[in-house]
């Protein structure tokens, strides 16, 4: 179990701030925190809509990328002005010649083409985009093209197998009024997704994003990132990661610096006004924000959020991160969505009529995440059932077994779970397919096998790719092994 210690209910709007350093060090900084990883590099083919079989060859390398970005927040234009240096290393088995990069603002500059709901754009529909002004690879001048929420990147010397790769990027992201995972609203900046991430790639090719109106059209590896963040005085942030320093200048503004390591991710929220709560678990710093006058809600979710960590960590096997936040945020379009080491959750949760149960179970299914998209990586575009049916199910179990609520397992027939993003064309279909579907996967193999075997399979599972991009195949094998016997019959009746 975890030990709570009280370390402080309510932090004012200068002490928000959860993970902060000072920028102005950020290069020196950069070169203390790189010196602990090899120097790394990279490559790329030709995009391919295949997924991936095999963990080995897969580039970018965990533990072997790094990124280092500064960024700067003009809060009244609402433009991020960012440099990336990615550091890597071409582990994808071939001669790399293009790179391919995710660019999910660019999603938002079109009002056709915006995957947020028109319920999000409260002051009508506001562009947001990202721009380059400047890529360079080992050092040489790159060109690149962009199309949708990617971009190709050729590289000026084609990089060799396990040469060592460095890219620098100059580029500028334009934040629109919308209510969104990417979006501002009220003085809050919700940033998913919105800096140049590099894609997946193997010996095939490349695994590419997409714009999609449902769901989490990605497939990223984990990697460290070291950030630093101006932005002015009263405006708090809260981050994957943990801080390492923070300075005020005589500007009204403060630099922050931020390390996370073996992130999926990196997700910023920038707030103005905003309360904080947060407790000391025996290793693990749980940390809740949300917009001032909501204490009580914000406590009962900080021992809510304490409870169902201990659960998932005693079950499945332990959270891998000194800290976790959780941010309530003006977001539509999504209960919640999950982030290494932080989740948004909507604001709405909040208010006085929320269900709790319902709220709770929110809650505990973006949780489980951590686990299962954080920790245990995959292909979300691909294969969406392995990530949300874990955790749908997952928070199902968690208030069966932890608050005693009575679970009805859902009456599903076996649905094809081997369906890509693509092939879903409305958020129902996705629902009924990855979810639903999903999590009736998992209550038909404890039926199967027993609650202590399920459990040994996912104890087994996280084990063994923690940090990496599994897939079905990979699940399916772990679970033959730890039944003993056939388990064909099962499996064919949700993959055909």
């Amino acid at each position: 179990m975890l030990q709570q210690k009280r370390v402080n209910k309510e932090m004012g709007k200068n002490k928000l701030v959860l993970i902060v350093v000072i920028i102005g060090v950020l290069c020196a900084a950069y070169f203390i925190y790189a010196n602990q990883y090899k120097k790394v590099g990279v490559e790329a083919n030709q995009p391919t809509d295949k997924p991936i079989l095999q963990e080995e060859n897969t580039f970018p390398a965990p533990g072997k990328t790094v990124y280092q970005m500064s960024l700067y927040l003009d809060i009244n234009s609402r433009t991020i002005y960012g440099t990336t240096i990615l550091t890597t290393v071409n582990t994808s088995g071939r001669v790399l010649s293009d790179l391919l990069f995710t660019i999910y603002p660019d999603a938002f500059r079109q009002a056709g083409s915006s995957p947020a709901p028109d319920p999000a754009y409260y002051a009508g529909f506001d562009p947001g985009w990202i721009d380059i002004d400047g890529i360079m690879i080992n050092g040489k001048m790159a060109e690149y093209s962009k199309e949708g929420v990617s971009m190709q990147v050729m590289i000026p010397e084609p990089v060799k197998k396990d040469q060592d790769l460095r890219v620098e990027m100059k580029w500028r992201t334009h934040v629109p009024k919308v209510e969104y995972r990417f979006g501002y609203s009220d003085k809050v900046f919700m940033l998913g997704n919105f800096y140049p991430l590099l894609n997946v790639a193997d010996n095939k090719g490349w695994l590419s994003s997409y714009n999609s109106v449902f769901g989490d059209p990605f497939c990223f590896h984990s990697a460290d990132y070291l950030v630093g963040i101006n932005v002015p005085d009263n405006y708090g942030i809260v981050s994957t990661g943990a801080v390492i320093d923070r300075n005020a200048e005589d500007t009204g503004r403060h630099d922050y610096l931020i390390a996370a390591e073996n992130a999926r991710d990196f997700c910023l929220g920038i707030m103005y006004d905003y309360n904080g709560m947060y407790e000391q678990y025996d290793d693990l710093l749980i940390t809740v924000v949300s917009p001032p006058g909501h204490e009580k809600q914000m406590e009962s979710v900080l021992q809510q959020a304490a409870g169902i960590i201990d659960y998932y960590s005693r079950t499945w096997g332990p959270y891998p991160y000194k800290e976790f936040k959780i941010a309530f945020v003006p977001m539509k379009g999504f209960h919640g969505m999950e982030y290494s080491g932080l989740i948004f959750l909507q604001d709405a949760f909040l208010g006085s009529t929320a269900n709790q149960q319902r709220s709770e179970f929110i809650l505990a299914h973006e949780i489980a995440h951590q686990w299962w998209y954080g920790v245990v990586g995959n292909d979300q575009i691909r294969e969406p059932w392995l990530d949300e049916g874990l955790a749908n199910w997952g928070a199902y179990k968690y208030l069966e077994e932890v608050k005693g609520n009575k679970i009805t397992p859902p009456v599903e027939e076996p649905v094809n779970l081997a369906r890509e993003l693509s092939d879903m064309y409305s958020t129902r279909e996705y629902y009924h397919t990855a979810y639903t579907g999903g999590e009736s996967f998992w209550f038909g193999l404890e039926k199967e096998l027993g609650k202590e075997k399920v459990n040994r399979v996912l104890q087994r599972y996280y084990t063994d790719y923690q940090f990496k991009i599994a897939n079905s195949s990979n699940l399916l094998d772990t679970i033959r092994e730890e039944a003993g016997r056939d388990m064909e019959y099962y499996f064919n009746e949700w993959f055909y």
